[in-house]
């Protein structure tokens, strides 16, 4: 699937931190994002970015394979953890 620029930031509004600034943290790939944020099926989607996403915190390039901080269970209410 090509995503397209109003996805892709839709994306960034949904993690925190990436690998390179938050290598703790981060353990889910930028791909579950996207499953989310566009309702498709991980096990059968591929993702081709038409730009790469940035990091929120350190503003580092963001591909499919790049791991994310990123909380799921957050993505329906949209609040931040620990708030």
């Amino acid at each position: 699937m090509l995503v397209d620029a109003a996805t892709l930031r839709q994306a960034e509004t949904q993690f925190f931190s990436c690998e390179h600034c938050n290598p703790e943290d981060a353990v889910f790939l930028f791909d579950s994002v996207l499953d989310v944020v566009t309702g498709n099926d991980a096990r059968v989607t591929d993702y081709l970015l038409v730009k790469a996403a940035h990091c929120p915190r350190c503003a580092a390039e963001v591909v499919e394979q790049t791991l994310v901080e990123w909380y799921p269970d957050d993505v329906a209410n949209d609040t931040p953890p620990g708030v």
